[in-house]
């Protein structure tokens, strides 16, 4: 009974770092198995290798965190169903290796090492004997380690970027977080994790053998995550309760139908994967009444003189489109666009639907490679720049639709701009340990982000959640995300949509507000009238094309302009 106890325990430590990828990061790992037999396999060699049995498991973790970070780079642009595959095609590429080298893992009757382990200190001259009342209390006791590490991670920057993989990778990448490698290091952690898990099991047992980490395995831990859903502190113990139950459910399935026990496992997992959005339900109703919360800081205060909006210190174009050619396969969407965005002033990008305004944002941010042209970010050719790159030199775009995490507060989806504009290095593993440097950064990430709030006047909706604010609020939202970065340039792709006139009357006061500071903000919007109200500069386009560019006021007496996309009305009172 200890020794079953202490075996569950340590599953459970490979399902918590299996759960960081499919709950937090939102990917369906399916071969924590195989990690499981890196470590298991791998402390055994090790240790024949000549190292002692602490060294040999953290060995193991590593060589399982070097080959989770490679597969973890191969599938972080894959996406759901993609994802199970590819992650359950390397368990059984795994498993199928083991019996394929029984000099590597003994065979069908696995490897052999001698029990009960004895762990030899010199440093502190004692020799701990691993008996199962021993691995039950180190077992426990790391998994109440992994819990509280997790509690605490959610609440720092590495939070931030669960939240954002899960719900929102494009969000994240729009505002500079680095999503594959986000990704690649959360895989990493799993695997590591799952190593030490497997080590645990080879040492309490006393074997490793390929039948112990089959693809069913895998399969079980992933469900076992699942069922957990977003409790995602203690569901996996819940998930795991259910997976306990079946070996012996399918022992009495096999006896009662003459199914081989393996075959009635898999049959009683597979419906145990059915049943999980049912059991998910109740599990996440309740886990509702416990959402994510980070520490809540006070609200500054704004010293008397301190600005709102970022200092003026630049001039003249920040950034222009020479020449840009953009398309899709053989279809071009943009032809030889010129365009010039100046520090301090609103360039508005008007034109009919299908002109090529969104196209043109996408481009100038990164998102899309031109065919030609070039794009100059204070004079600097970028031409071809990844979205992460121009964040990082300071050119950040919102979108067309509203993106926003479900689960966080304004203010904790703000600081996650100024964590995706402001990089630091080790960020996550520095805030575990309690970092001074990084509680200093913590502090300026604050003011960054009640800054932004300020300028967005959602300093009020701070610690709302979301769903309680307006379609407008949520519009202004993205705005505060973006002016979070520390950007010197926003692209707003029409940030006025769903809006109520005196929200409308809001944004043009926040656009006005981010020029004063001498941001270079580039608007994307079918209500003239607001455009006409805060525009310094108009560009239209028509067909891909630049029709016209100039003030306002040149734009719209403009006849080609009038003829073509404002059928000879005041652009000024005009909603397009």
């Amino acid at each position: 009974m200890t020794v079953e106890l202490a075996h569950y325990l340590y599953l459970l430590i490979a399902v918590l770092g299996l759960a960081l990828s499919v709950s937090y990061g939102g990917q369906p790992v399916l071969c924590q198995g195989a990690f499981l037999a890196v470590g298991g396999f791998g402390v055994v060699h090790l240790e024949r290798a000549g190292l002692p049995l602490a060294a040999a498991v953290l060995a193991a973790a590593a060589i399982a965190a070097c080959a989770g970070y490679l597969v973890g780079l191969l599938t972080a642009r894959l996406r759901g169903a993609a994802v199970a595959l590819s992650t359950w095609a390397f368990a059984w590429l795994v498993y199928t290796l083991l019996h394929a080298f029984p000099a590597v893992s003994g065979g069908s009757q696995g490897l052999v090492r001698p029990t009960p382990a004895r762990l030899n200190s010199p440093f502190f001259g004692v020799t701990v004997t691993l008996t199962p009342w021993v691995h039950v209390a180190v077992a426990g006791t790391l998994c109440l380690l992994s819990l509280a590490a997790v509690a605490r991670l959610t609440r720092g920057p590495a939070g931030l970027d669960w939240a954002a993989l899960r719900e929102a990778p494009a969000l994240a990448t729009s505002l500079g977080v680095p999503v594959l490698r986000r990704r690649a290091a959360l895989f990493a952690t799993t695997a590591a994790i799952a190593a030490v898990s497997g080590a645990g099991i080879t040492v309490l047992l006393g074997v490793a053998a390929p039948s112990d980490v089959s693809p069913l395995l895998s399969l079980q831990l992933f469900v076992a995550a699942l069922i957990g859903g977003t409790a995602r502190l203690w569901g996996p113990v819940l998930g795991l309760l259910v997976i306990a139950g079946i070996p012996p459910l399918g022992d009495a399935l096999a006896g009662a139908v003459g199914l081989p026990a393996e075959a009635a496992g898999g049959v009683l997992t597979a419906l145990a994967l059915v049943a999980v959005p049912f059991l998910r339900e109740p599990i996440e109703r309740l886990a509702a009444r416990w959402p994510e919360r980070a520490e809540r800081p006070r609200e500054p205060v704004e010293h008397s003189g301190e600005s709102a909006t970022p200092t003026a210190s630049r001039k003249g174009v920040m950034l222009a489109a020479q020449g840009l050619d953009v398309g899709i396969g053989e279809t071009d969407i943009l032809t030889g666009v010129d365009l010039e965005v100046r520090a301090g002033e609103v360039h508005a990008l008007i034109g009919p639907n299908g002109s090529g305004k969104t196209t043109a944002l996408r481009a100038l941010a990164g998102a899309l490679r031109p065919k030609g042209g070039r794009i100059l970010l204070e004079e600097t050719d970028v031409t071809g720049a990844g979205q992460f790159e121009m964040v990082r030199r300071g050119v950040t775009r919102t979108f067309q639709r509203t993106v926003g995490l479900e689960r966080l507060c304004p203010h904790r989806q703000v600081l996650l701009g100024v964590r995706g504009g402001t990089p630091v290095p080790f960020a996550a593993v520095r805030h575990l340990f309690g970092s001074t440097s990084m509680q200093d950064y913590a502090d300026i990430a604050d003011r960054e982000a009640w800054r932004a709030l300020r300028v967005t006047e959602l300093a009020q909706r701070a610690f709302d959640r979301p769903g309680a604010l307006g379609a407008g609020e949520l519009r202004l939202l993205q705005v505060a995300r973006a002016v979070a970065t520390g950007s010197h340039v926003l692209l707003l792709d029409e940030p006025a949509v769903g809006m109520t006139g005196p929200e409308r009357a809001a944004l043009a006061r926040v656009l006005r507000r981010l020029a004063a500071g001498g941001v270079a903000v580039l608007l994307v919007e079918h209500d003239l009238a607001l455009v006409y109200g805060v525009a310094d500069r108009i560009t239209v386009l028509d067909r891909g094309r630049v029709l016209a560019s100039g003030t306002p006021e040149s734009t719209a007496a403009d006849p080609a302009v009038r003829r073509i996309y404002l059928g000879d009305a005041d652009p000024s009172s005009t909603r397009a």
